[in-house]
């Protein structure tokens, strides 16, 4: 009687763990709309060619899938449109006539699409009313993008004077592993549109709150 009694009290325990396991784990589905800075570089540009870049912020919408675990941790894998970009600056001067200076200076505004699957762990501070804490890594596809571009030339040279001003022109994206030479451009045109080439796929690790 002393085993039977103790084999159900330890069945009884088991049952209550198992319970209480399964009321922890909630599984919740919603809409997601935020905003993502990413990092960028670029390859390619002349070693003389004084470059800066900068990220800008892009939307990202979709939806989540959120896991919980425990009643401040869970696991977030989400399905997401996702906009990234850059900016790019830089400055160009010819000296090779020491009488005149050439000064060619050219920024452009890239945005990329992507279809992106990120797997995140979220951490919950304060409740419903607080923040959350979100890291883990992403895997995404490139499915588009534009951009435009400015170049300003400004020389004291009586041959290239006559051209100084602000020649804008809008950039279309490609996806492959090498640079469009761009021998295809029309260069009759002062305002050329320019085929910017970036890899399709993409993966890396995000962070925030």
């Amino acid at each position: 009687m002393k085993n039977h009694f103790t084999a159900l009290l330890l069945t009884t325990s088991l049952a209550g763990a198992a319970t209480t396991v399964r009321a922890q784990t909630v599984i919740q589905f919603g809409p997601r709309l935020g905003v993502n800075l990413s990092t960028s570089s670029n390859s390619g540009t002349p070693s003389d060619f004084n470059e800066a870049t900068k990220s800008i912020v892009g939307v990202q919408v979709g939806g989540t899938l959120s896991v919980g675990i425990t009643d401040k941790f869970s696991f977030q894998p989400s399905l997401l449109y996702s906009q990234k970009g850059m900016e790019s600056t830089g400055s160009q001067t010819d000296r090779s006539d020491p009488h005149y200076a050439t000064i060619i200076k050219a920024s452009a505004t890239i945005k990329l699409n992507y279809f992106e699957l990120p797997f995140n762990f979220v951490y919950a501070i304060g409740g419903a009313e607080g923040f959350q804490l979100f890291a883990g890594p992403y895997v995404a596809v490139g499915v588009g993008g534009s951009g435009s571009y400015k170049v300003n030339l400004n020389s004291n040279n009586p041959q290239f004077a006559q051209f100084n001003g602000d020649y804008p022109g809008s950039l279309t994206v490609e996806f492959a592993d090498k640079q469009n030479d761009n021998s295809t451009v029309n260069n009759n045109s002062s305002t050329p549109t320019i085929i910017v080439t970036t890899r399709r796929f993409d993966a890396g690790f995000n962070a925030g709150i």
